[in-house]
């Protein structure tokens, strides 16, 4: 059996709505290429969101273009900060 290896992006997003979901941490991303993988950073004691999330995409180019175009953008009352999370080694599928 061949195995494949997939290089993602991954970035992290801080700065989100507190009611956000990957779902619509998904559909932020999607306008710019196809979205792999989302989540949302829950807080164990309190059950809450962090505000913090992940985002995994398979296109480089398509996740420095959301980056650029998202980077700063004011949801509510804080500005999104994306940053590309250094530790996304790739995938083994």
């Amino acid at each position: 059996m061949k195995t494949v290896y997939i290089c993602l992006m991954r970035m992290t997003i801080s700065g989100l709505p507190r009611h956000f979901d990957k779902f619509d941490l998904q559909r932020l991303f999607n306008p710019f290429g196809w979205v792999d993988y989302t989540r949302i950073l829950i807080d164990p004691l309190s059950g809450l969101s962090k505000g913090k999330g992940i985002v995994e995409m398979k296109q480089d180019d398509q996740a420095k273009q959301a980056m650029a175009a998202l980077q700063g953008k004011i949801l509510e009352t804080n500005p999104l900060n994306i940053k590309e999370a250094k530790e996304a080694g790739p995938k083994r599928w």
